[in-house]
């Protein structure tokens, strides 16, 4: 239902006097005249959809409010708020549906089609209350919306015909600003290319042949003192911190960081004679520096460079037509060195990518070609990786005829300082294992070769145990690893803790501490890394233990590859495509039920 027809039936819905109704009504007239003079006499859309918000607040006491404007056939993006923050200004809304009066945003989310719905949450989590359609012969060009009234004083009819009449007179004036503001977008495009096509043809071909930084500025140069006769320049380049001095002629040159930084803030070309008495301190510096003409080198408005130049030879000041050509020069030149720092990246990128290939063969070569066979269990293990390459690992030795090492870790980092230092580990774990030392005193080894052979910041997560098949008892220790969960058969679930600390940290820990559990007919072991349970929904939710617990427990009467797929499965539902910066990784051992 439309607040219009809410209200159509209440005489008294604004609790007025037929003697107040009317001077509220003569008071509306004259707003709305107002308001109409003030549209008309301006194309600039956001002065309209300014003053457009500033009536309805004011007349109706309202402390929220946005506009929203149509951006193409269907589509409304947020231009204008009122009295809201953290709300992304440009946002726009897909909408199918066309109304021809107000609409309450709590009806709204109860409409039919999916778009409307997401609007109408929108408008709710910022306080919106009704919206307002603007409409343009049959088409909505626009929609406000507003908050509740101070109070929790009601919309009345008046004040719903006065909405209306609000947005009958904006809808000509911002669709009209709206058209403006695209033919003036056409025509800057347009001069641009035709200056670039009629001023600059000959060097930009010659630019764009090289992606050499110092190839094009001297085809600067050779333009500066060519074509404009000049002797003495300094240009300044950004570096990502600071303008530094790419291309220096002059004699006798002082870079003052200082005055490079004031720089920073031009977005316009300066000119003074160097003859006269500097105004300011950047004059100053320019002035003993020789320079009297300044001019920003633009990419995208954002300032990437300066160009700063001497007199001419003859002594002739640069005319209109010479600054535009430098501006001009200067966005060329500042376009093509930043093409020539995107081919750099791009060739970094690649020899980075290359590296990562490299990374990736070495993870994968420390996983296990093939699980073992081992009677009366079955095992299954996945390592799926993240964007980045990281350091998880797996892994299931054989000792002899009963005894078998599982083990699983987690290196911090990414990349191939954490795949070499998890290859170490493999490495250790393999040359102790053999030894047959007691597990806490193994792990305390490994530790002090992970120690002394990386930085203080690289530490690993581990945790290890050897399964006994003949007793079924299964002795671990956990090296701050994310404690693995035993689902029992009978429905309860287990949580291997018992260890100490991080690899990697101290090179002598406090003493590791083992513990012990039984694998009884039908319980599953399953082992993972942090990518499992911290994997983030696209609302940055994590999966968190909780929900791997219950997961674990859910899967126990699966086989282990049916138990892992069903875990894996579910993270990938709850994740939803999100971007993952770890890897999924997990080991899952179960005991046969007979």
């Amino acid at each position: 239902m439309n607040l219009r027809n809410q209200h159509e039936h209440d005489p008294s819905a604004n609790g007025s006097s037929p003697e107040n109704a009317a001077r509220e009504s003569i008071s509306d007239s004259a707003a709305l005249l107002e308001l109409s003079n003030v549209l008309n006499a301006s194309t600039d859309l956001e002065f309209i959809l300014g003053n457009v918000l500033l009536t309805c607040m004011g007349k109706l006491l309202v402390t929220r409010s946005a506009v929203l404007v149509e951006s193409s056939a269907g589509h409304y993006r947020l231009r204008s708020l009122k009295g809201l923050s953290g709300v992304d200004l440009e946002q726009e809304f897909p909408l199918p549906v066309q109304w021809e009066h107000v609409q309450y945003v709590d009806e709204l989310m109860q409409h039919p089609v999916d778009d409307v719905r997401d609007f109408a949450r929108c408008c709710a989590r910022c306080a919106l209350h009704i919206v307002i359609p603007m409409r343009l012969e049959d088409r909505m060009v626009g929609i406000v919306g507003l908050g509740k009234r101070i109070g929790d004083k009601p919309y009345g009819t008046a004040d719903i015909m006065f909405l209306e009449s609000v947005a009958a007179v904006a809808a000509t004036a911002v669709r009209s600003a709206v058209i403006i503001e695209e033919l003036r977008q056409v025509n800057r495009r347009l001069d641009k290319k035709i200056q670039e096509m009629n001023t600059l043809f000959e060097l930009s071909r010659e630019m764009n042949t090289t992606f050499d930084t110092d190839a094009i500025l001297r085809i600067l140069g050779y333009a500066l003192m060519g074509q404009l006769r000049v002797l003495r320049y300094v240009v300044f380049v950004w570096d990502g911190t600071s303008l530094r001095p790419a291309t220096v002629r002059l004699p006798d040159f002082l870079p003052n960081t200082d005055m490079q930084q004031r720089m920073m803030e031009l977005r316009e070309t300066i000119q003074f004679s160097p003859r006269r008495t500097p105004e300011n301190d950047l004059e100053q510096w320019l002035h003993r520096q020789g320079l009297g003409t300044v001019v920003p080198m633009l990419s995208q408005n954002t300032l990437r460079g300066v160009l700063c130049l001497g007199e001419r030879v003859g002594g002739e000041r640069f005319d209109r037509g010479d600054l535009e050509y430098l501006s001009a020069l200067a966005r060329m030149t500042i376009s093509e060195l930043e093409n020539a720092r995107m081919f750099a990246e791009m060739v970094e990128k690649q020899r980075i990518e290359k590296e990562l290939s490299l990374a990736k063969t070495i993870q994968q070569g420390l996983l296990p070609k093939e699980l073992p066979r081992i009677a009366g269990y079955s095992l299954a293990a996945i390592n799926e990786s993240s964007q980045q390459v990281g350091g998880d690992y797996y892994d299931v030795i054989r000792l002899n005829d009963d005894e078998y090492i599982l083990a699983i870790g987690d290196v911090a980092g990414k990349g191939i300082p954490a795949a070499l230092l998890m290859a170490n580990v493999q490495a250790a774990l393999r040359t102790i294992a053999p030894l047959r030392l007691p597990l806490p005193e193994a792990t305390a080894r490994i530790n002090a070769l992970i120690h002394g052979n990386t930085s203080i910041d690289k530490f690993i997560t581990f945790f290890w145990g050897v399964l006994n098949i003949a007793t079924h008892e299964f002795h671990y220790v956990n090296a701050g690893h994310n404690p693995p969960y035993i689902a029992r058969a009978d429905g309860g679930i287990t949580a291997l803790s018992d260890g100490g600390l991080i690899l990697g940290i101290l090179s002598t820990p406090p003493p590791y501490s083992m513990g012990t559990a039984r694998l009884d007919p039908g319980d599953t072991l399953v082992c993972y890394t942090d990518g499992v349970n911290e994997a983030l929904s696209r609302e940055m939710e994590e999966f968190g233990d909780d929900r791997l617990r219950d997961l674990v427990s859910q899967c126990r009467q699966r086989a282990a590859c049916d138990a892992l797929s069903c875990i894996r499965d579910e993270v990938l539902r709850f994740t939803e495509g999100a971007p993952q910066s770890d890897d999924i990784t997990m080991l899952v051992a179960k005991r046969s039920p007979h």
